[in-house]
């Protein structure tokens, strides 16, 4: 903090004003009641590592140690997303590899993809990819689907960035298509135009589905009007906007025709401790972590501006912090209408501190609350676009 001390007096009139909100919102934020939160609030590991964050050779058995923690505990589901060429969530270039091992190393847990990048990859090889991991894990894969989230990234595309959305919702009809055992006809560079019937075949007769969605607005009505899911996050979304965003989708997804309500699954940075100097220990990954996304995302590289953003989220919607204020949060994305929180662990800690924290996040849960297999959501999805 020395350093950021030294920096103040050369601070621009907005700086001052949205450190001073973070620092005002952790004096005054009093801790949340104890109270459970909702039984019906699923909870999930979601990874969404940066990639220069640690050695692959410690990252990945991480990953799966969590998660047979998550299996032994009855989460509901772990979240593996996709990216490529950039350094922000850099572990998963292909969620389907890793989905298979852990697959292998669980028994009940979902399996999700959070997201597939459709416009980047063909749809007979995601549907044969994740039928060989709902196959090897007896049923319990999921995708959620996204357009494609950096540019550098459509090196591997078929088609072209500008149609990223079109190509992402033909792509994920054909998929669910493929997964029912349809055949369809794709052209080849030999000239012939085959009809394709993907294998292995699944175990489950319908590929549950989301869209991927950071809190635009049109994302959340498009999936409703679709049948589809939606995963979303905290990270850049107030909880206000998100209250927002998840009633136009309830609305939308009635005015669809659509049975039931749809599906909405948010991602919440977790890490439950009552340790006193809990700040100060999130503070380095915290902020290398908000920094990488930063980068990424055109935001520029102001420690000041990052340790604000990181106030923002310890005193704020997050999982980070005590058990009765991580209960608070759910409650309140409970009453924002989510259906699960997807915990995200893996932004920057050492692994054995993580490790060593899951009992107190898996403790959040309500002693009668449903284990993964009876807390299947009614819907996700039923109806086509």
């Amino acid at each position: 903090m020395s350093d950021l001390s030294a920096r103040l007096g050369a601070l621009t009139p907005e700086q001052r004003r949205r450190l001073s909100s973070g620092l005002r919102a952790r004096q005054t934020r009093q801790p949340e009641a104890a109270a459970a939160p909702p039984a019906r609030l699923r909870h999930s590991l979601y990874f969404f590592a940066s990639a220069d964050h640690a050695d692959a050779s410690a990252y990945y058995p991480f990953v799966l140690e969590a998660a047979a923690r998550a299996d032994e505990a009855g989460l509901h589901a772990v979240w593996l997303p996709e990216r490529h060429f950039v350094d922000f969530g850099g572990f998963s270039p292909n969620p389907a590899v890793l989905a298979a091992a852990v697959a292998a190393r669980t028994r009940s847990i979902g399996i999700r993809a959070g997201s597939v990048a459709a416009p980047l990859h063909h749809p007979a090889r995601v549907a044969e990819d994740w039928a060989l991991v709902d196959s090897l894990s007896g049923g319990r894969a999921g995708i959620s689907f996204a357009s494609g989230w950096h540019p550098d990234d459509f090196v591997l595309a078929r088609t072209d960035y500008a149609d990223r959305r079109e190509t992402t919702f033909r792509s994920i009809e054909e998929i669910r298509a493929l997964w029912r055992g349809d055949a369809l006809p794709y052209p080849s560079t030999a000239g012939t135009t085959p009809q394709i019937r993907t294998r292995p075949r699944p175990v489950t007769a319908e590929l549950p589905v989301w869209l991927t969605a950071t809190g635009t607005r049109r994302t959340f009505t498009d999936a409703a009007r679709a049948g589809y899911g939606v995963m979303t996050a905290l990270l850049g979304q107030t909880m206000t906007a998100l209250r927002e965003n998840i009633a136009h989708y309830r609305q939308a997804w009635r005015d669809a025709g659509h049975p039931g309500e749809g599906d909405v699954v948010v991602m919440a940075h977790a890490y439950v401790s009552e340790r006193d100097d809990l700040e100060d220990f999130l503070r380095p990954a915290m902020h290398a972590y908000l920094r990488s996304f930063r980068n990424q995302t055109g935001g520029g590289d102001d420690e000041v501006l990052v340790e604000s953003a990181y106030l923002d989220f310890l005193t704020g919607p997050s999982l980070l912090g005590s058990p009765a204020k991580a209960r608070g949060v759910l409650a309140e994305l409970a009453a924002a209408g989510a259906d699960e929180v997807g915990c995200l662990v893996d932004f920057g800690l050492p692994a054995a501190d993580v490790l060593a924290a899951l009992p107190a996040l898996f403790g959040l849960r309500t002693p009668s609350a449903p284990t993964a297999a009876a807390d299947q959501p009614a819907l996700i999805p039923e109806v086509s676009a």
